[in-house]
């Protein structure tokens, strides 16, 4: 029997006096079904057969969404509904698709991953054209043509009164000068500029944040500067100050990245427009209950023109780590920064122009300058990047004179300047000699060896052991003899003759 049959054959019935149980005998429909329906209205009727229709239309998907479900357990069913509309040009409410997941879910007991939650205070709603918020993400997702993962990186832009969205993806993560880019696409995307931004203390925007006096890096400091921009950076660990945007970040990485496949970066972000025009700005936001892009039109003439002009694009940049020597590996060659750079810097950035390559800091001050090797292998060094050694040979020399006297000096001098990689060395024996000969008589052999031109203390020690008739200070090796016959070996003596004839090539082999 169908629907609306059953439905009105029951409803005639009891106008005619009957009892749900003699109903149920004349119908032959449980008793359940009956009181479901006793005091259902017509146009109460109405509403749920036209969305039993719409749930009969979807069935026809059962088995592609079934698929879906079990090869993605996390698939959400607004995320079902963005890739029918997708693939199929199927145009279905969220709460019928929703309702059409549970079915299938519990049918077919596919389980969904729960995730933990997190909570959010309400903020109060912002006027129009007044704040965007901003926030990186990152995931990692499956490349068609081959078995292997990509991580892809992106930032995403949020106004904070229409929810109207845009970002952009890249396979690497943002620097400064890429993000001061992405925020001029955006503007240009909406068509103008809000008055504040709000952003985390990331490092590539933030150097520090100062007891509130904000130390922004050198290239956003300069996007600020140009376009005289309010902004608010979040303090640490309080994400509730920008739940908008970390929402948004979310709904990217849940409804667009989950499960889609990676085809190439231009047609990843060519996608990602798509997909903000169908679902990310075109449907209904839960809590505004209406599409951001009908809000957007009502804000977007509140939004300032664009200041200043857009930065040149940026040349090409990348990360390094340095190493503990100090150097940074760039196309098989090393490149040093200043002595020190390793303990106080662990990572930098670089920039080639021109064929120099600038490194630079996380501020983006320069720390050194090069030009670019066409070999390979190669240390590319000058010398202001060395190690300078001579403060520390002086800072030995002036301590050892403290303890031998100023009359030392000027040996101790000449014994650093002809061998200075070996003058700790050469500054502890001198002090060894002058334990064990004493200060005269080691003046001296000093006096005796500049005479000579002998400038090294172990020339010094056998001057003084010459002079003052003693033992060497140097350790001597005592040998003993071996009492045990088993390690005395008998060596073979033969005849001189043998070798001169080997040397000869004229000894036979017997």
């Amino acid at each position: 029997m169908e629907g609306w049959q059953m439905y009105s054959r029951i409803q005639g019935l009891k106008g005619q006096g009957f009892s749900q149980r003699q109903v149920s005998r004349i119908v032959r429909i449980a008793r359940n079904t009956i009181s479901k329906y006793w005091e259902m209205e017509p146009h109460a009727y109405a509403a749920r057969y036209q969305a039993v229709q719409r749930m009969t239309a979807l069935m026809a998907y059962e088995a592609i969404v079934i698929k879906w479900l079990e090869t993605y357990p996390c698939m959400t069913a607004a995320q079902v509904r963005d890739w029918l509309e997708e693939k199929y040009q199927l145009d279905v409410a969220d709460r019928t698709v929703r309702r059409f997941v549970v079915k299938l879910r519990e049918e077919h007991g596919i389980s969904k991953e729960a995730e933990p939650r997190r909570e959010y205070e309400a903020v109060e709603e912002l006027p129009k054209g007044y704040q965007m918020q901003l926030d990186f993400g990152e995931k990692t997702v499956r490349d068609t043509y081959s078995s292997r993962y990509i991580k892809l990186y992106f930032v995403i832009f949020t106004l904070s009164h229409s929810r109207y969205k845009w970002g952009t993806f890249q396979t690497k993560p943002f620097l400064s000068g890429e993000l001061v880019q992405a925020l001029w696409r955006c503007f240009e995307y909406f068509g103008g500029m809000p008055r504040q931004l709000v952003y985390d203390q990331d490092s590539i925007i933030v150097v520090s944040e100062n007891n509130g006096d904000i130390i922004h890096t050198q290239a956003f400091a300069a996007f600020l500067a140009e376009t005289k921009l309010e902004v608010r950076v979040c303090r640490k660990s309080d994400p509730e100050s920008k739940g908008l945007i970390e929402a948004s970040v979310k709904f990217v990485k849940r409804n667009f990245m989950e499960n889609r496949y990676y085809m190439g970066l231009d047609n990843w972000n060519q996608s990602f427009e798509d997909w903000l025009d169908r679902t990310g700005n075109g449907r209904q936001h839960g809590t505004t209950k209406r599409k951001p892009v009908d809000m957007f039109a009502e804000e977007q003439i509140h939004l300032l023109p664009l200041y200043g002009t857009a930065p040149a694009k940026a040349a090409e940049e990348m990360y390094r780590n340095v190493r503990p020597d100090n150097t940074i590996l760039y196309k098989s060659n090393r490149y040093s920064v200043p002595y020190g750079t390793y303990s106080k810097e662990k990572k930098v950035f670089l920039a080639v122009e021109d064929g120099n390559l600038e490194i630079m800091d996380r501020a983006g001050d320069t720390l050194a300058t090069h030009e670019i090797c066409g070999e390979k292998g190669k240390l590319v060094r000058p010398e202001s990047h060395r190690r300078d050694k001579s403060e520390r040979i002086k800072a030995l020399l002036d301590k050892k004179v403290a303890l031998l006297g100023e009359e030392f000096r000027e040996y101790l001098e000449l014994l650093c300047e002809k061998m200075p990689r070996y003058a700790k060395d050469q500054l502890e024996l001198v002090l060894k000699i002058c334990e064990a000969y004493g200060r005269e008589n080691i003046l001296e052999a000093i006096a005796y060896c500049r005479e000579l031109s002998l400038f090294s203390a172990n020339d010094l020690h056998d001057v003084a052991v010459a002079l003052g008739g003693q033992e060497s200070i140097q350790p001597h090796f005592q040998q003993l003899p071996v009492q045990n016959e088993r390690y005395h070996i008998a060596v073979q003596k033969r005849d001189l003759s043998l070798y001169t004839q080997a040397a000869t090539g004229s000894v036979v082999t017997q």
